[in-house]
């Protein structure tokens, strides 16, 4: 930036007498680059300097301090914005109306003054208008206001309906865990899950979701989260187009303290670059024209003033919106632009472009942000009134408080046991920790969530565990742990009777090879390229092979001149 008698050089001599005239200098020259060296002298004099700020209105006062804490300079957008506008005169019209008299913003009234200036920079190699004060003027300006400026939101009284999530974040994801473990699920090509594996899963989740209509997973954008999240924290793998947990990093998830499970959820999101809020806000249309938002720069912005309010009191959700307009209004958009960003309203179809728009798409996201992550990693908790289906407050909770660095972590709840009853059921409380509820759904079905997840062991689960190579006295032994061993008798003899089955019928997928003549099955089984691949005979012209091996063993005989021809496969 440039120095005061620099800015001064190029103003034309109206402009030159106004602003000596707004700080009571007399010019003695007639000359503009006599005048301006004459006037850069003046306006750098400490009296002076202190004389005028001591003159400024509050709100010049305002804009000043908020270009000193900016590092001596704004984008001319941005400060327009906060501080008005600076109109433009030509040399006979500004002698004429002598707005310095009456400026119209208190960007003018320190323009007059001398203080600011204007100039163009580069920013990404674009010529971009800044605002700011000469350099060798800064040193002579009193200091600004230390720390932030006042955040100031509305304390208000317990509302009569209270949603606080807690820990069900955690608890929702072992079920998710614990449901790709059991079941064979096949995401899109998104990785996304299917129709059929969300309307399974949907009920077994503490948290509620609308399912009507669902379509995709992106409708429920809850359980979206959690599975991005799983992603993110490498507990899920794609092993052969199918999503299973990963043994070790879900495992060491699973057996960690519920306090550390939650914040590895919290910070997870936090820290994410790829979850773009903005970009599923249902009443927002974003088009991509190739304009990008920084989902984490808006994160961080929103939990930093979020970290400036206090704990366990009641927080008007409207009020702390409008007192992020106030003092971050750009929380989103740090080059201050509100027309790149193509945005449409998505019942109106009207494009939300501009800053007086901010309500409708700043402001929704941020009660985005309240309402919907920060209350489903219990950050927050949500207050609402009877006839009301939005929140109209929030309070911080103890995690949230711990997650902010505003408190210690709060102690974690004491592990209770399972109650197993003799009708087989499973009764589980939510202490039990996670990963012995994780490996009671892999030898049970689930049947309920709620204030307690309750399972039952059935044939069919035992049938899935014993293949696993996981023996009967090893479930039993689980069993008695898991609930402090209280195992009801009839249970056990129940689980043991069902084992001494186990394998008596057997059922496997192979492909079955036929020939015509025994002595082609015969050379089959003696050749080294097609002999692996026959594991069992079945006849003297007939054999098994495993279900994945037949297109390579089709490779194999094609080689070898043979024709096979291939049947419902």
């Amino acid at each position: 930036m440039k120095t005061i008698k620099q800015c001064l050089i190029d103003y034309d001599m109206a402009l030159l007498r106004a602003i000596a005239q707004r700080r009571g200098v007399e010019l003695s020259s007639n000359r503009q680059r006599e005048t301006a060296a004459q006037l850069a002298a003046a306006l750098l004099d400490p009296e002076s300097v202190a004389e005028a700020v001591a003159w400024l209105s509050p709100a010049e006062r305002e804009a000043l301090d908020a270009l000193l804490m900016a590092g001596g300079r704004m984008q001319a957008a941005l400060f327009t914005r906060r501080f008005g506008e600076i109109r433009a005169f030509g040399p006979g019209r500004l002698e004429r109306e002598e707005p310095w008299r009456q400026p119209i913003s208190p960007a003018e009234g320190l323009w007059y003054r001398g203080l600011i200036a204007r100039a163009f920079d580069m920013v990404d190699e674009q010529a971009t208008e800044f605002v700011f004060i000469p350099t060798d003027l800064r040193s002579l300006l009193p200091a600004p206001p230390a720390g932030p400026p006042p955040f100031v939101v509305e304390v208000v009284s317990p509302p009569p309906i209270v949603r606080e999530d807690g820990l069900a974040a955690a608890q929702d994801l072992c079920t998710f865990l614990a449901y790709l473990r059991n079941q064979s699920v096949v995401p899109l090509r998104d990785r996304s899950l299917k129709r059929e594996d969300l309307a399974r899963l949907g009920p077994r989740l503490l948290v509620a979701e609308d399912w009507a209509g669902v379509q995709r997973e992106r409708d429920v954008t809850r359980l979206a989260l959690l599975h991005h999240l799983a992603q993110r924290l490498g507990l899920i793998q794609l092993v052969k187009g199918r999503l299973q947990p990963n043994p070790a990093t879900a495992r060491g998830w699973l057996r960690s303290a519920p306090g550390r499970q939650l914040l590895a959820l919290q910070e997870a999101w936090r820290d994410d670059d790829r979850w773009n809020e903005l970009w599923r806000l249902p009443a927002l249309h974003c088009e991509d024209t190739g304009w990008r938002n920084d989902p984490h720069l808006a994160r961080k912005r929103v939990l930093g003033h979020l970290a400036r309010c206090p704990v366990e009191e009641w927080l008007s959700l409207e009020s702390f919106i409008a007192a992020v307009k106030r003092a971050d209004p750009d929380f989103q958009r740090p080059d201050g632009d509100y027309r790149s960003w193509y945005i449409r309203d998505a019942a109106s179809g009207e494009y939300l472009m501009g800053f007086e728009h901010w309500d409708q798409v700043e402001g929704a996201l941020i009660a985005h942000l309240i309402s919907g992550p920060l209350c489903w990693l219990g950050v927050v908790a949500l207050g609402y009134d009877e006839t009301e289906t939005r929140p109209r407050c929030f309070r911080i909770t103890p995690h949230g408080a711990a997650f902010l660095a505003l408190a210690s972590p709060p102690p974690d709840p004491e592990p209770e046991p399972v109650i197993i009853t003799s009708d087989l059921k499973v009764r589980v409380p939510p202490t039990t920790p996670l990963y012995d509820r994780f490996q009671l759904a892999r030898i049970s079905e689930w049947e309920a969530s709620g204030e307690e997840f309750v399972y039952r062991l059935t044939p069919a689960a035992l049938a899935r565990t014993l293949s696993e190579k996981v023996s009967v006295e090893q479930v039993l032994a689980f069993l008695e742990r898991v609930s402090d061993r209280r195992v009801p008798p009839g249970v056990s003899v129940a689980l043991r009777g069902w084992a001494e089955k186990f394998g008596a019928v057997r059922l496997r997928r192979a492909v079955v090879l036929q020939v015509r003549k025994e002595i082609t099955l015969q050379e089959l089984r003696t050749l080294p390229q097609t002999a692996p691949y026959l594991v069992e005979i079945l006849s003297p012209r007939a054999a098994l092979v495993k279900e994945e091996d037949w297109p390579r063993l089709v490779e194999e005989l094609e080689k070898l001149g043979y024709l096979p021809q291939v049947e419902g496969l």
